[in-house]
């Protein structure tokens, strides 16, 4: 089963766009992008096979503002699950799985807290974002420091850094974004990136879609990664899955074993040589059969 390209026409007026993949009937498994990112994301890591063999029906989503949905006026983090909920209940799940990877982790964050009684299992694969603890962003790169910082700091820069990097440079010169991207990564990803031209492809393709409306949406995304929650994760009662790399240099392991410790029912994996990429590329069938059994 592969349905891409969908839209539901939400309560509210706004489109949300999605796709499906794996098992008709399988377990349902909703998957929440990093940013700059898109529902094309998913096809990066969790491949045909492993969702056929696990019998999982893949749910992924975009987040307002990019790929196929519209974006949302004055968006708030907490906003995000009742998205969700209409989008399970347009398609009869009751319950469900959620993985959420890099910059998606907040929404993941965001769920477990908010509808517990609909989930299954909450994953956070590489995504412990919590940019809005000081003391944990020390040691990020400097290509997602200007993404995260900017917005807020200096907003027309931004847009034109934003704009610039993530709207133009992957349509005119694909290659050059990779190599920019490359460059900012720990060895564990850039060995995983430089020998994978599939990787590599669909890396370009998740950003054009992400900036298919233009960027107002990733810019948006940004200042809410580094914008009060609206919840602490001490009150997530929801048992969280997380999976992290030590040599992660997007989002520091420091910000994972903060989760880790905060979140009353957490259980952490983390892995000495991988990075932000590669921990997922090597270890998805794993986290996925841990995530719907």
């Amino acid at each position: 089963m592969s349905k891409f390209n969908q839209q539901l026409h939400l309560p509210d007026g706004r489109w949300l766009g999605f796709d499906e993949r794996g098992a008709p009937n399988g377990k349902p498994l909703f998957y929440f992008h990093g940013s700059p990112g898109s529902r094309l994301e998913a096809t990066l890591y969790v491949n045909e096979d492993i969702l056929q063999s696990l019998d999982v029906r893949l749910i992924a989503m975009d987040r307002p503002g990019m790929g196929l949905s519209d974006f949302q006026r004055n968006r708030r983090l907490l906003d995000f699950p009742n998205d969700v909920l209409a989008l399970a209940d347009h398609l009869g799940i009751e319950r469900f799985s959620t993985i959420a990877y890099s910059l998606g982790g907040p929404y993941g964050f965001a769920c477990a807290f908010t509808v517990p009684q609909r989930l299954h299992k909450v994953g956070i694969v590489s995504g412990a974002a919590l940019f809005t603890e000081p003391e944990l962003v020390n040691n990020i790169n400097e290509g997602t420091r200007k993404f995260l910082t900017l917005p807020r700091e200096k907003p027309f820069l931004s847009h034109l850094f934003i704009g610039m990097a993530l709207g133009v440079m992957p349509r005119i010169a694909p290659n050059r974004f990779v190599a920019q991207a490359n460059s900012l990564l720990p060895e564990a990803d850039r060995t995983v990136l430089v020998t994978n031209p599939v990787l590599q492809k669909g890396f370009v393709n998740t950003v054009r879609e992400a900036t298919r409306q233009g960027t107002h949406g990733v810019q948006h995304e940004s200042l809410l990664t580094v914008t009060d929650y609206g919840f602490r994760l001490q009150d997530i009662q929801t048992p969280v899955l997380l999976w992290h790399g030590e040599a992660d240099q997007n989002i520091p392991v420091e910000m994972a074993r903060f989760a880790a410790s905060a979140i009353p029912k957490c259980e952490a994996k983390f892995y000495p040589n991988e990075g932000h990429l590669s921990l997922f590329k090597k270890h998805a069938e794993e986290i996925v059969r841990e995530l719907v059994n």
